[in-house]
């Protein structure tokens, strides 16, 4: 968690002193107009000031919490071992989001494929990181680079699909959820087509509660109801998601689970 509010400063900064350059170039070309416009540089000045202070608050943030502590990369490697999924979005241009543990350690990354650069570019881009208008392919990775898992998200015209895959890139499931809905809904079906389980979200804030047929538990997906929020290294984060996985799921179940609460994450 550390590196993100660093992350957060140093792009607060370049973006503050950036901004700068732009707005005197502009006054400079504009001095006709501009240069006498102080109630805009006021305003300008201001917000500028209010970015450039930003910068110092995340990074006084980050050097008040402790180091990263190294993983044991054995444990948490594409065998998935996983009990909770703790989503956390990292700074930078393309998506990259992060699997952490209670205490803000990175576990797993998650990021659109390299196998397709010119998809990988486009999703720096809001509105084409979730295969609205082109499939895009994301892969779930250890923090030693070892793939865990891909799913693929593609807009079907009727529904968004989700194709997921593990790491030997073996079809496991696929999912489908309506392209526009109040609430998060989903179907998911197994490698043959057949239904495996269905569920809709309690809310529009997008709590649900998944159940297999039987009315067992399977998992739980939280949105703002965070347990560790009053840890250091989530207290700045303006929004927390938890999913709280069963005890028994298969493997199977856990990565169709991550590729689609990500999904529902990425949107909000």
């Amino acid at each position: 968690m550390k590196h993100i509010y660093e992350r957060t400063a140093k792009f607060a900064k370049l973006g503050s002193l950036f901004a700068f350059g732009v707005y005197v170039l502009l006054v400079i070309i504009f001095h006709n107009v501009l240069w006498e416009d102080f109630e805009t540089h006021f305003m300008v000045g201001f917000m500028l000031f209010m970015l450039l202070g930003s910068s110092f608050y995340f990074q006084n943030a980050a050097e008040k919490l402790p180091d990263e502590q190294e993983i044991d990369s054995q444990y948490y490697s594409d065998s998935f071992p996983i009990k909770e999924l703790n989503f956390q979005r990292d700074v930078s241009i393309i998506p990259k989001s992060y699997l952490v543990s209670n205490t803000g350690e990175r576990l797993y990354i998650i990021t659109p494929t390299e196998n397709h650069p010119f998809i990988r570019k486009l999703s720096s881009f809001a509105i084409f990181k979730m295969g609205m208008f082109f499939p895009i392919t994301y892969e779930l990775k250890t923090m030693d680079g070892k793939l865990v898992s891909q799913f693929t998200m593609q807009n079907k015209l009727k529904f968004m699909q989700l194709k997921v895959y593990d790491h030997t890139k073996t079809h496991i499931s696929t999912v489908a959820l309506p392209v526009i809905s109040v609430k998060n809904r989903a179907i998911i079906f197994g490698p043959n087509h057949e239904k495996l389980h269905q569920m809709e979200a309690k809310s529009m804030y997008g709590d649900i509660d998944v159940d297999d047929f039987n009315g067992k538990r399977l998992a739980t997906y939280r949105f703002g109801m965070f347990p560790y929020a009053t840890h250091p290294a989530f207290q700045i984060q303006a929004m927390n998601i938890h999913v709280s996985l069963a005890e028994d799921l298969t493997h199977a179940e856990k990565l169709t689970f991550t590729a689609l609460f990500y999904y529902w994450t990425a949107t909000k």
